[in-house]
This record gives C-alpha cells, structure tokens and sequence, in this order.
C-alpha cells in the first residue's frame, strides 16, 4: 500500500501540471474572437426549469469574404471542433449542422459556411443542485479561410439563471428560428437506391405515392474519400424519379458500402418548397462513429486508411513488441537487463513475480496515457502519440528522472531508505516496486517512438470507441512487455544470461551512460521548447555531449588501472583514447558553424527567409496554405512531420539527409522542403497528420509534380536508398 501511495504521488505530479498547462490559455467568456472571426456561445431560453429542454449554439461570425467549414471539410480544411464542459445539470447533445454551400479554391472544391449558427439541443436535469444558475462550457476551435487560412480557438462560457418554469425566448430566438430551417431532416416516402460503378457512383431516388421530388439537387457527402468533390454532378428526372450521378474518388480502392450525406435543392422537398435540404443514409443500422473533420492536405492511400479494430489490435501487438528495438527505450532496458541479470540465480518464482509486475507496469502507463489522452480530446484538445513529450513540465520531470538514476548507478549515493525503496542505486531493478517502475518509466519514454504496425493501429484510435480505444492502448502494452513475461516465466531462457559477480558493478555503472544520455537528448528537446533557435542549440548540444563522451573516456581510464588482465586494460585504454578524441572532434564548432554564428550575431536577418539546417538544407515551416499554393505551381515538395523529441525522425534525418546523393537530388529536381515540426503543441499540425491517417510521428511525404490526390508516403524507418529512387522518378 505504500508503494502504491507513491506511484500515485507520482503519477499525479507528473500529471497535474501536463493537464493545466495543456488545457490553459483562454479566458471563459461568451464571446470569443479570432482572426478575422468572432464566436459567440449563446441560448434560445434566458432562463432554465428543471427538466425541461434547452438550444445552446455557437454562432460564428467571420469577417466578410471569409469562411468555416462544415463537418466534411471536403478536399480540404477542417471543419469546426467542439468540447462540452457542463455543470452537473445540463447534458449537451450532438450538434446540428445547417446545410452547407460549396465553395471552391482552385481545382479543389470544399464545403462550408459564412455567417452561421451550430445549434446543440441539451436537457436540464430535473434534479438540479441548490444554486441560483446553471453554467455551459465550451472549449472550440476552427479554421477560417478566405486567401489563406488561419486556425483560432476560444473558451466561451455561458451562465442562465434558475426558474421553477421555462424562461421567455431569449433574444436570439430568430437566429434559432432561421438556423433550424436549414438543418436537414430525413428524407421520407422514397425509396434510395445506390448504384457503384468503376468510376461513377448513381443515387437513384424513387418517390412513394404522390410524394414529389424537385428536379434539381447538390449533394454534399459527410463521408471524405467517397466521391470527387470538384467533380460536376449530373441530376435527371425521369417518371418522378431523380438520379443523380457523382464521380468516384480515383483514390478509393475499397467498396462503397455505405452512402450518407445531404441534398440540397432551392425548390424545396414539397409542395411549400420547404425544406431545403434533406438527410440521406443507405446503411444507417451499420453506421460506423461519426468520422470528425480533420485538416487535410490530400486523399490518404489505401496503405494508411484506418484498420479494423482486430487488425488495429495485431499491428498494436507487433508494434508494442518492435517498440523495444527502438532507440528511445534502450536507456530503461538496461535497467531491467541489469535486473534480470541480478536476478538469475533467484527463486523462479521472484523471477516470474518481476517480470509480471514490469509487464503491469507498461500496461498501466498505456491505460494512464489512454485515459488522459481520451480525457483531453474529450475537452477540445488535439493530441497525438508522444503527446506528454510536448509539455516542458513532463520533459524537465523527465531530465530530473533520468539524472538521478545515472547519479546512483556510477555511484554509492545513498539518499535514505525510503528513496532506496522507490528508485535508489542498484537496487531499482531487483525490488518488486522497482519493477512496477522500470515498466513505467519504460512507457514513458517509448510513446514517442511511433513504430512500424503502430501508425495503423493508433489511427483506429480517432475513429473507434472509447472502449476500442482502450483495448488497442492494452495490446500495446502487452506487446511491449511480452519479451519480459516470457523471458521471466521460462528461467531455462535466464541460463543463457551470466552469472551475477564483480562484473555487474563495472556493468551497472556502464548503464548509467545511455541514461545521462538521454538527459542531454532531453535538455534539447526542452531547449527547442523554450524558443532557442536551432543553430546556437546545435552547438551548445553539442558541446555537452563532447563533455559525455569525456566523462565516458575518463570512467574507461579508471577502469583500465583495475584490470588484472593486460589485455583487457590495453583493450580499454584504445577505447579511452577513441572515445576521448571523439570528444574533441564532436565539441569544437567547425569553421562553418563559427562562421554563421557570427554572421547571425553582427547581421540584421530576415526571420521570414528559413536558413540552412547541420545538413545545409533550407526548410520552410509547415502551411497549408503555402503548400497548396506550391502544388498549384507544378512543384514538387518533401513534407517532413518531425519533433525534437522522436528520435526514430532524428535517425530518418542523419540516414536519409545525411546522404550527398539524397541532398543533389533534391536540388537538381528543385524540391521544395518543407518541414512540420510538433516538438510543440501544435493543431494545425496534429489535424493534417490525422488526415494521413496517422497519430505521430515520423511522417514523410513526397508530392511529385503533377500528382497532388496521390503522394508518396514512406514507411516509419527510412533508408536513403528509398528517398532516392523516387526522386529519381520526378522527371519521369
């Protein structure tokens, strides 16, 4: 019970400050303002009853020539997002969309609004809690277009008073009133069939009895990939019956089972021409959850469409296991290395005890990072995979985490029993807590990596239920910890490991190393954070690992002198000599980067002009904007989804960019870079990986000149090898 008190102590200092800092930043009030935007949260009632019915809505008022986008964005944009924060007392409903008009940008055709109202229907409890006034919460957050687009975000709060009947109709009740009339309602007494063809998709709609139908109608799809937006639809009538007939999305490969949407004809759906607009749905039994809009900048691939949840659940299997070969777990398995090691000539059953309690371990992590991540988007928040490594709290509690366990494993320090029982010296890995721990502390520090089978299966995530959620974050952990389960409950396998001696004191303080460097790795992720610019961290950085590799050549030179082998002590000291020289080399600032320090330090520069990364690479930040407009020049542009924190993107950079024939081909063909950077928070960035089909990073893709629908997505681990054949294809 007292570790357990402690693993929550811990659990909820980590936690506590990543919530606030991740949800602050908005002042609660009814109105709220953006660029080119205001929003305002308001209700049809000036007073609520208990028990009785409510209308709250947001109304969006962009300035004139501007837009929004409905729920299906269409080729591009993102649709506004909605987060309820409710008093106990008011339970808020599923928002109702008006019709939306086309609005077209260039060869593309998306959906969306100007000035308008998304109404929420909401019940009031009819127990409601002694107080005067009941409060409605709203967390959004939008895109608003016209020549460029621009994300906003507001917090709107809206308080309404108690009565013991319902409240007179607020001043707002004509907006309601008017809102109401374009909300689509279910098309009644006909018959809808759907017709899928190579390329073309038929919506035949047959009338029952005297039932009429106009004869002109644009149908708006709710579901992205289904057919080609900018395509001309063509509307017949024929014997009462209207056909429409849409262009199939070229991308899609699967079936079409299932056709849902909105049509929307200005004769109206009666004899008194209202409605407008009427919802139609062939296959709403077998409705899967509604699909949120998301920013997108192309039709995802067959390859990375979301999965099913039994497939989602093996490619979280596989991925959860592979997580262990990632470099951003290698510091924690020496740990539990050490430990098994130590633990070899124990009882079998301790043995199997500490694997299952390091297996428990990841698998609780997994289920605390689920709940938190559900928790935020919940609210409003758009997140992703490695999430938590985007709160400068969560890094810095990281850095102080992984300092104090290189301290204790290169030392004797003693910091009292109860800090012994918790994370102290060797002992960490052989005490059953310590266990727990590794398995935490292991999770911790893998999520940023985004494995190979991981990408699918955390995509299922945006779109499958809660409940769904929670099984693909548990097979990650299972897969995660399975190599320490079977390694812990076969001890025939523990034979295979040497025998606990004197070795392991020279070993544990071996493994202190790739834990002090991890902090260095985590110092430049804070560092990045914080707003240093790229080129002084580059050289500060590294300085401290020059400063590492001395510490490293300095502890092989002391254990040289304690080898009773010649060998081995001659063996070492080479090592020390390489180790000590590479230092030197890594530590001092080239002539180049002195160079361009100094040119940053006397010159006035333009912030506007990206300057060249350690590989000479020019790089200009991610817009969605500025890469349509690219695209629509005939360029080819490389999209590069990275985070200081990602270690695996670090990797892909050192072997792909750090390739000459990569970086001559890239100049040859004239590609434009352009990078994507989530090392913070950051929602325009998160929406478009989600339009990929992804929840981390690495991502990257190639658009080729000419083909905008289709771009080149490579897989997680990359070689130089794959980059440039494809290159070599732009000309083709």
């Amino acid at each position: 019970m007292k570790s357990l008190r402690h693993l929550i102590r811990l659990v909820l200092a980590i936690a506590t400050p990543t919530v606030a800092l991740l949800t602050s930043g908005c002042k609660d009030t009814s109105v709220g303002e953006g660029p080119h935007l205001k929003v305002r949260l308001i209700a049809d009632q000036d007073s609520v009853a208990p028990g009785s019915t409510i209308t709250l809505g947001a109304h969006f008022i962009p300035d004139p020539g501007w837009h929004i986008y409905w729920k299906n964005a269409g080729d591009s944009g993102l649709g506004p997002r909605f987060g309820w924060r409710a008093t106990q007392g008011i339970n808020v409903g599923d928002p109702l969309w008006p019709y939306p008009s086309q609005i077209p940008a260039g060869p593309l055709m998306n959906y969306g609004y100007g000035e308008v109202l998304i109404a929420f229907p909401a019940t009031v409890s009819s127990e409601l809690a002694s107080s005067h006034e009941v409060t409605a919460e709203l967390s959004t957050q939008w895109l608003v277009c016209k020549d460029e687009c621009l994300p906003g975000e507001a917090r709107l709060k809206l308080s309404l008073p108690i009565s013991k009947t319902p409240g007179p109709p607020s001043a707002e009740r004509k907006l309601f009133e008017d809102t109401f009339k374009r909300i689509p309602t279910p098309l009644e007494k006909v018959s809808i069939a759907i017709e899928e063809q190579d390329k073309q998709i038929v919506i035949v709609l047959i009338p029952v009895g005297d039932r009429r139908l106009p004869s002109t109608a644009t149908f708006f799809p709710e579901d992205r990939r289904i057919i080609l937006n900018s395509a001309q639809q063509v509307v017949t009538k024929e014997n009462g019956a209207l056909k429409i007939t849409l262009k199939r999305d070229p991308n899609r490969t699967s079936v079409v089972d299932r056709i849902r949407g909105v049509l929307v004809s200005a004769e109206g759906w009666s004899d008194s021409g209202e409605p407008k607009a009427v919802s139609i749905d062939n296959n709403p039994l077998d409705a899967p959850p509604e699909e949120t809009s998301t920013l997108t900048t192309a039709s995802v691939s067959t390859n990375s469409q979301v999965p099913g949840l039994g497939l989602a659940l093996l490619f979280a299997l596989i991925g959860g296991f592979i997580l262990n070969l990632m470099p951003c777990v290698f510091p924690v398995l020496s740990i539990k290395i050490l430990g098994f090691v130590q633990q070899g000539g124990e009882d079998p059953a301790k043995v199997r005890l500490h694997g299952t309690l390091f297996s428990l371990g990841v698998i609780v992590s997994f289920w605390a990072l689920a709940a938190l991540l559900f928790a935020l988007r919940a609210g409003g928040e758009e997140l992703g995979w490695g999430f938590q490594l985007q709160s400068p709290v969560f890094v810095v509690a990281m850095i102080f985490v992984f300092l104090t366990l290189g301290i204790l494993f290169l030392s004797d320090l003693a910091l009292g029993q109860a800090l012994q029982r918790i994370a102290g010296s060797s002992r960490l890995p052989t005490s059953f807590f310590g266990s727990f721990l590794n398995g935490v502390l292991a999770t911790a520090v893998a999520t940023p990596c985004t494995a190979p089978f991981m990408s699918s299966a955390l995509a299922a995530t945006l779109t499958l239920p809660m409940t769904a959620g929670f099984m693909i974050f548990t097979a990650l952990g299972l897969g995660m910890s399975a190599p320490y389960l079977v390694l812990s409950w076969n001890p025939r396998l523990l034979t295979f490991l040497p025998r606990p001696g004197a070795w392991m004191d020279s070993f544990k303080q071996l493994m202190a190393f790739p834990l002090l460097a991890t902090v260095v790795w985590l110092l430049r992720v804070f560092a990045r954070q914080m707003g240093v610019e790229p080129l002084g961290l580059s050289i500060v950085i590294d300085v401290i690992w020059g400063a590492l590799l001395l510490g490293f050549g300095l502890w092989l030179c002391a254990r040289s002198t304690r080898s009773q082998r010649s060998f081995a002590a001659l063996l070492q000291q080479i090592c020390a000599v390489v180790v000590l020289v590479l230092a030197v080399l890594i530590a001092l600032p080239s002539n180049e980067e002195i160079t361009r320090s100094n040119e940053r330090a006397c010159a006035i520069t333009d912030s506007s002009h990206p300057e060249p990364d350690s590989f000479g690479l020019m790089w200009e930040p991610y817009s969605l904007n500025r890469l349509d407009a690219l695209l629509a020049q005939g360029k080819s542009v490389y999209l590069d989804f990275t985070a200081e924190w990602c270690i695996t993107c670090q990797v892909n950079k050192g072997l792909v960019f750090g390739s000459q024939e990569v970086r001559s081909l890239l100049k040859e063909h004239d590609v434009v870079l352009m990078r994507a950077d989530w090392t913070s928070k950051n929602g325009a960035i998160t929406s478009a990986l989600q339009g990929f089909g992804r929840n981390g990073v690495p991502l990257n893709v190639l658009y080729k000149r000419g083909e905008r629908k289709e771009p080149t997505i490579f897989p997680n681990i990359m070689t130089a090898s794959m980059v440039i054949e494809e290159l070599r294809t732009l000309d083709n």
